[in-house]
């Protein structure tokens, strides 16, 4: 009788360590990463209050981060969306925890008003930033090399004083994007555009799925830059045959072939300076809207999918179509605009 009883609570040890070992080997389950993008427009200063669909810096963001949420085809991480229009803190904790900041807004020169999300204009009479402003800025440069990405979108890429008071934002601008909009050398012509991916940049993740593409808009290029910088990469091209511009040895109105678009990597730091997005209507051209999702997702360290962003966005217009400098020349290939039939 002792022997059963032995086997039998024997055999109950065995069972209990066994299922207990099953415990033990079982793989524990991941957990999907998750990345945040932080949406931050400016004012809309720089536009006619009656004439919609031009500088639009909410209203694209708002499209933007509305694809995202919508995103069809990245998979093995969540993406987390935030939006704020017209931050004007300098407190840095906000940015803290954030993967990538998306700014669409004025040039922080344009205005006494605080017209950029990231940076302040200098107090009306100072000669000079305090000391609680270039902390500040410090503070984004650690952010950005510990892996924060910065994108800037439109006339925000641009430090258009000259004065030596704004040469710290623009000395930041090198370091976080390796180039910066400067006043005497930066056009911003305004026609219709063709735009091409540069062959030699065909294999960087914000070219995948993207197509050459002719469209409407207001792109502020020919940056200062460090030739042969190691960290940057070209990525677009763009030309035009009629703008409110000129250059030097084109006819009047011609912008010959320029870069319009690059991408700054430098260990865990990236940078993107948008020159485009005047036209909200911009965001209709699959491969233009494709292309600005690509660069939002690179910059935020998340995998590009092969053949580019995709999205199940349905609402991609906040304003109407603008309609003005529709006499100038378009390049062949031009497609008009139209807004989706489900609007």
């Amino acid at each position: 009788m002792k022997k059963i009883k032995y086997s039998i609570a024997k055999a109950g040890i065995i069972v209990i360590l066994a299922f207990a070992g099953l415990l033990v080997s079982q793989p524990a389950v991941a957990q999907t990463p998750t990345k945040t993008i932080y949406f931050l427009s400016g004012i809309r200063d720089h536009a006619s209050p009656t004439v919609g669909g031009r500088h639009e810096v909410a209203k694209d963001l708002l499209v933007l981060q509305h694809c995202l949420d919508s995103v069809a085809n990245i998979k093995g991480v969540k993406i987390i969306t935030k939006y704020l229009a017209e931050r004007a803190t300098l407190d840095i904790e906000d940015l803290k925890g954030v993967d990538s900041v998306i700014v669409e807004c004025s040039n922080v020169t344009s205005s006494q008003k605080r017209t950029h999300p990231l940076v302040p204009p200098l107090p009306a009479g100072a000669t000079a930033y305090d000391k609680a402003t270039l902390k500040y800025l410090n503070q984004i440069d650690s952010l950005q090399a510990a892996g924060m990405g910065i994108m800037i979108i439109h006339w925000g890429i641009a430090i258009e004083n000259p004065s030596p008071a704004y040469y710290p934002i623009r000395d930041h601008y090198i370091k976080w994007f390796g180039q910066v909009g400067y006043p005497g050398y930066t056009q911003n012509p305004l026609g219709f555009w063709k735009v091409t991916p540069i062959k030699a940049a065909e294999k960087h993740p914000i070219l995948r799925g993207v197509n050459p593409w002719v469209y409407k808009d207001e792109i502020f290029s020919r940056l200062v830059i460090f030739p042969g910088d190691p960290y940057r990469t070209d990525l677009l091209m763009g030309e035009s045959p009629e703008t409110n511009q000129s250059e030097i040895g084109s006819p009047k109105g011609v912008i010959s072939p320029r870069g319009i678009a690059s991408a700054y990597e430098k260990g865990k730091q990236r940078g993107i300076l948008w020159g485009g997005s005047d036209f909200h209507s911009a965001l209709l051209n699959e491969n233009y809207r494709r292309f600005v999702l690509n660069e939002i997702v690179w910059v935020a360290g998340i995998d590009v999918p092969k053949g580019g962003v995709k999205t199940n966005a349905k609402q991609l217009q906040l304003a109407m179509i603008n309609k003005t400098y529709e006499n100038t020349k378009k390049p062949e290939g031009y497609i008009e605009p139209k807004l989706p039939a489900n609007k």
